[in-house]
C-alpha cells in the first residue's frame, strides 16, 4: 500500500477529531505563463487521478467513493473531486497569454482567489474532502 492509501485507511478505520482536518497548502492565485499554467494543471490532474484510485481501493463502499470529473471549457482546464455531496474544484483559466489557477470548494472561502501551493497539497485536499463528507468508518485490513 502507498503512504496515501495508509492515510486513507487510518481515516476509515478510526474516528478522526474535527480539528484534525488537514488544510491543504494554498497561495494567492497569480498570473503565470500559459505553458507553465497548463503544465501545472495537467500534473495536478494526473496526480488527482492516481490519488482518487488509491483512495477508492481502500474505501470499498460505492457511496463512499471519490469521483473525479473533468470539465470541458473553451478557455479553462478544470476538474472536480466529489464525495457524498462535497466538492473541490481545481482549475486553470487562460486569457491574454497568461494562466491563473483557482481552488474552489467548501471550506476554501477567501476574499482573493487561491490555488493549491503545489501538487504536495493535493493529498490534504482529498483527505479533507473525505472527512468533511462523513465517510463511514469500518475496519480496514492492510
Amino acid at each position: 500500500m502507498t503512504p496515501f492509501m495508509l492515510r486513507v485507511a487510518e481515516i476509515v478505520g478510526a474516528q478522526v477529531e474535527p480539528d484534525a482536518l488537514p488544510m491543504p497548502a494554498t497561495r494567492l492565485s497569480r498570473r503565470i505563463a500559459t505553458g507553465t499554467g497548463a503544465d501545472r494543471q495537467v500534473a495536478l490532474r494526473s496526480l488527482a487521478e492516481q490519488l482518487v484510485c488509491e483512495a477508492n481501493a481502500v474505501l470499498g463502499a460505492a457511496d463512499d467513493q471519490l469521483a473525479l470529473v473533468d470539465e470541458t471549457l473553451p478557455s479553462e482546464l478544470a476538474f472536480s473531486v466529489t464525495c457524498r455531496g462535497r466538492r473541490a474544484r481545481v482549475s486553470t483559466a487562460f486569457a491574454d497569454g497568461t494562466a491563473i489557477g483557482r481552488l474552489i470548494g467548501d471550506g476554501f472561502d477567501s476574499e482573493a482567489p487561491v490555488e493549491l501551493d503545489s501538487p504536495d497539497a493535493l493529498p490534504d485536499l482529498l483527505v479533507r474532502l473525505l472527512l468533511e463528507s462523513g465517510v463511514r468508518h469500518h475496519p480496514v485490513h492492510l
